[in-house]
């Protein structure tokens, strides 16, 4: 009897862990979590305008993020190989609407967050280089309405002594020669 109980309360705390209404993951190996909602997250589309796409999220990410959190985030980061994990909540829109937005591909999603946070023009410098996310955690799910539309970036810490010290390496290296 008591092993039940021990068990139900097992399976009482896992669903917990799980709720979608836990506003913050409770990982030590957090870094940084942004939620940024609403926001119809943007896709490369045909190419055109991906500049643009990539500042009005790195916009869009500053209006929910202080400069002062943002300066904690690039510190926490800094010489840290990560792991992201990304999640997408697309608008499903209307039968009074045509609307693509659930049909986006996963891939050009994730494609221009890790632009923005990197180091390119419009990026936040939030990721040192491309090569130090070493994991990524991806989903796209329906919402109802728009104002519920938009994204989630955690980023968490990923060890790996090795790779780390082989990036280190190599970009040490290929600093040298273009300085």
């Amino acid at each position: 009897m008591a092993d039940e109980e021990t068990e139900l309360e097992e399976e009482a705390e896992i669903g917990e862990e799980q709720s979608p209404e836990k506003e913050q993951v409770t990982s030590s190996r957090t870094l940084v979590d942004i939620p940024v909602i609403p926001f119809e997250p943007p896709t490369p589309g045909s190419g055109q305008d991906i500049g643009a796409k990539q500042g009005k999220l790195r916009s869009a990410i500053l209006e929910r993020v202080t400069q002062s959190e943002l300066s904690k985030f690039k510190e926490a980061l800094k010489g840290r190989l990560v792991t992201i994990t990304l999640g997408f909540f697309l608008w499903k829109g209307s039968t009074k609407t045509t609307n693509t937005r659930a049909v986006k591909d996963l891939d050009n999603l994730m494609k221009i967050i890790f632009d923005v946070l990197g180091k390119g023009q419009q990026g936040l410098g939030l990721l040192e280089e491309d090569s130090y996310i070493c994991e990524v955690y991806a989903k796209k799910e329906l919402v109802e309405d728009s104002s519920e539309e938009g994204l989630r970036i955690i980023i968490e810490e990923f060890e790996d002594e090795e790779m780390l010290r082989t990036l280190k390496e190599f970009f040490a290296k290929k600093n040298k020669t273009l300085a």
